[in-house]
């Protein structure tokens, strides 16, 4: 990010912010297909002799999926001017430069759209460690690409998209490659089947609704900047939210694990095992984000100071981030509740949470936004995921879990967040007192010694380290 900002400077790099929000926009018209066809992949792996079904099931969803993303492309790419002219604000750059760049996103929104679908069906598959890699290869692919493009081709905004759109392309085909060799029937060919369709229609339809709903809550914040503020802020507000947004894509990096653990339970009707596997995930998702979520809190200036190297970037961005990683502290806690009502089939209880939501929040973002600016909108991700852990919740515990809820705070969260604040605010306060000026040689020690703490009191991380250890000496 800060090669970007350097190279083609922030107000293009707020066109990268915006097109990240086109994409979060356009991805909740996939009718709820990618979610769906997981789950009804895991429920047909788990009974035998289902291997045409799934063949027939992916085929169908397949030829849906390009549909639909050629269609919104070509969409984007018809609407250019009018999102040039009419919805981006900037002081630099021309409607024509502006109008050619989203036409390139419509492009490259074409070669992402279906790749959610194979990610979907290799996470039913349980081949998460091909996936995960296949996406580091091509994220780094991606960045890395980018920055010798710019540095060393051509440094404009026009050269960054034209390299996503190819490598986005590659990353694409080569899921559909190996999910086909995943689920391809050897002698048969694959049918568009409505049967298929049919099982996973109503789910697929809640999903949708629910991501509708959904939209407004996560999405509309960075629509509602976009459209009001310069191109600059923008980019300060998509800064605080990748950093932030971290924290959510750590505990998204273990749903390939998850889902399909839980939705295999329910469909054996192991209950018990269900329900200790929600405790078990919840406490290590506590474990994992409080630490890193604290981090950016206490040390956000520095943190943006020695990675941007801008101190215009860090005087805004720091206020944003701090509020933002509250709001993603709290959405990470209440995630594995959503994934244990998606795997009950159950999309109603989500859909009607987020309806309630949505008449409160789009409001508050719309005033918040208009008297605060990019600042203002931040809270409303506070504020949102706030309600969920303090309201949701507790009517979630009393619906699926009841009686459970103490437990689920007192030894899931609770721990991990006392310790990890504590051991963070005395480690700002030592920050303070004996190294104001703070360089990253001083920042990885403080945050060494911090972690060093950290997991020799928590006790699963512990006895992680020293299983491994035990398990190093016996082979040797």
């Amino acid at each position: 990010m800060p090669v970007y900002i350097r190279l083609i400077g922030a107000e293009s790099y707020g066109l990268m912010t915006f097109y990240g929000t086109l994409v979060g926009t356009l991805t909740l018209l996939d009718l709820g297909l990618s979610i769906a066809i997981s789950r009804q992949v895991s429920i047909l792996r788990a009974n035998t002799g289902k291997e045409k079904e799934i063949q027939d099931l992916v085929f169908s969803v397949e030829v849906i999926y390009w549909g639909i993303g050629i269609l919104l492309g070509l969409l984007v790419i018809l609407f250019s001017n009018e999102i040039a002219v009419h919805w981006v604000k900037s002081e630099q750059l021309s409607v024509e430069v502006i109008r050619d760049a989203v036409m390139l996103m419509g492009g490259t929104f074409i070669m992402l759209f279906p790749s959610s679908i194979y990610n979907g069906i290799m996470i039913a598959n349980e081949e998460q460690a091909l996936n995960s890699s296949m996406a580091i290869l091509f994220s780094l692919l991606k960045s890395l690409g980018a920055i010798f493009v710019l540095e060393y081709i051509n440094a404009s905004i026009f050269s960054f998209f034209i390299w996503q759109s190819v490598v986005t392309l590659m990353y694409t085909l080569f899921l559909r490659f190996f999910v086909w060799k995943r689920v391809s029937v050897k002698g048969v060919k694959a049918l568009f089947s409505i049967t298929q369709l049919r099982t996973i229609w109503r789910f697929a339809i809640g999903m949708t609704a629910l991501s509708l709903i959904t939209f407004f809550l996560l999405q509309a914040d960075k629509v509602v900047v976009s459209k009001n503020v310069l191109l600059k802020y923008v980019g300060y507000y998509g800064i605080a939210w990748l950093l932030a947004s971290s924290l959510n894509q750590i505990v998204t990096a273990l749903q390939p694990v998850v889902f399909p653990q839980l939705t295999s339970l329910e469909a054996q009707n192991k209950e018990q095992e269900l329900n200790a596997l929600y405790h078990k995930i919840s406490r290590w998702v506590a474990i994992i984000i409080f630490p890193i979520g604290f981090i950016l809190i206490f040390f956000a200036k520095e943190i943006l100071l020695i990675w941007t190297r801008d101190i215009t970037i860090a005087e805004y961005t720091a206020p944003m981030l701090r509020v933002m990683v509250c709001g993603s502290m709290c959405n990470c806690i209440v995630w594995v509740s959503y994934l244990y009502v998606l795997a009950k089939g159950n999309t109603m209880f989500t859909l009607i949470q987020n309806l309630v939501m949505s008449a409160i929040i789009i409001p508050l973002l719309i005033w918040l936004t208009s008297q605060y600016g990019a600042y203002g909108a931040s809270y409303t991700w506070l504020i949102t995921n706030g309600c969920y852990v303090l309201i949701w919740n507790p009517i979630f515990h009393r619906y699926y879990l009841k009686g459970q809820l103490v437990q689920w705070q007192k030894r899931n969260i609770l721990p991990p967040l006392f310790i990890s604040f504590i051991l963070l605010f005395f480690a700002k306060i030592c920050q303070q007192k004996f190294f104001p000026t703070l360089n990253i040689l001083i920042l990885t020690a403080l945050l060494c010694l911090v972690s060093t703490l950290y997991v020799l009191i928590i006790p699963e991380l512990r006895h992680l380290i020293f299983r491994s250890r035990l398990i190093e000496k016996k082979s040797l």
